[in-house]
């Protein structure tokens, strides 16, 4: 029997109304056979200008830090700086394509989403309305989703296949490909209709391998059929809507099971060699507020003194390996 593992997160986050600019925090508290962890993060990022800003900053434990940078054992923050991590490579990379091409993709995938929820239909309900309920002295309207193992299998076999029949998603891979092959440098000079060209080429070819993968996948999905994953309490999720329409609160657990035994026979294996049965019981609880509500969050103040520049690590690293070779080619 393994020993529990617990983890708790507080996040916070403020956007604006163009969603172009963005701060969160979160402060991660690890449990494991009575060791604790705490760990905390904070991203700013903004994208509204022309130069787009994507800053993390984490505060590891300190065992972790002088791991990472044995040098210093005072630092306490680990800097990520994108537009300068990729500015690294500008000559591969158009970062400024790479922050367009994330703000673009989040709305193709909202799109997406709302498209595919309005066709989705599995032939069975997922979820239930349940009751009102009272949680932290809001009352929310709560449906439960539950899930045993066979309806868990449908449920992916269905999602799958209706991906992969989906013209919605071969469009959307058709603008995820586009959207990716603006990333490429405006160095390489490609002309338009080539790169165009490029992207129809790629699209084709996928097309013509859906089938097949659409195959594998049924195949898989039957060798397994009679393998459980889920446990005997099945997946019971729970998700509590507010007056607003806002998910304030969720909470769920989900019990899975690896038969060791029935995976090798399911495999054709005749006599497993590997037997025995793994079961990991997952549970969470989530609650949501202050939506909406007004909120600050400041960021901590680096320097070079309390902090450590991912690319000054990197750029160690590189020259460390480079030392080595060098010596190795010399031997």
């Amino acid at each position: 029997m393994m020993n529990p593992l617990e983890i708790n997160m507080h996040q916070k986050m403020v956007q604006n109304k163009e969603k172009t600019s963005a701060r969160g925090a979160v402060d991660t508290n690890l449990s494991f056979s009575g060791m604790a962890m705490d760990m905390e993060v904070w991203v700013d990022t903004d994208m509204s200008g022309d130069k787009p800003k994507l800053i993390e900053i984490i505060k590891m434990p300190p065992l972790i830090m002088n791991s990472m940078y044995p040098e210093d054992n005072t630092k306490e923050y680990l800097v990520y700086d994108f537009y300068k991590i990729m500015g690294e490579t500008q000559e591969q990379i158009n970062v400024n394509e790479v922050f367009k091409f994330s703000k673009e993709m989040q709305s193709q995938i909202a799109k997406f989403i709302k498209d595919s929820q309005e066709k989705f239909n599995p032939g069975f309900e997922i979820a239930k309305y349940k009751e009102k309920r009272t949680v932290d002295g809001k009352e929310l309207s709560i449906y439960e989703v539950k899930l045993d193992d066979a309806a868990f299998k449908n449920l992916v076999r269905y999602t799958v296949n209706y991906a992969i029949d989906s013209k919605d998603t071969i469009e959307f891979i058709e603008q995820y490909i586009n959207l990716v092959s603006k990333i490429v440098d405006t160095n390489a000079k490609q002309e338009p209709q080539l790169n165009q060209e490029k992207v129809n080429l790629e699209s084709d070819e996928l097309k013509k391998e859906l089938p097949s993968l659409k195959e594998k996948f049924n195949s898989f999905m039957d060798t397994f059929k009679d393998v459980k994953i889920i446990g005997d309490k099945g997946i019971v999720l729970e998700y509590g809507i507010n007056s607003d329409g806002y998910i304030a609160h969720e909470a769920g657990s989900i019990p899975l099971e690896v038969n060791i035994k029935a995976i090798g026979k399911a495999m054709g294996e005749e006599e497993p060699a590997s037997k025995g049965i793994l079961k990991l019981d997952m549970s969470f609880s989530t609650k949501v507020y202050n939506i909406n509500a007004p909120m600050q969050i400041d960021m901590p103040v680096v320097n070079e003194s309390n902090s450590i520049d991912i690319t000054d690590i990197m750029n160690k690293s590189m020259n460390t390996n480079t030392e080595v070779n060098m010596n190795t080619d010399m031997n």
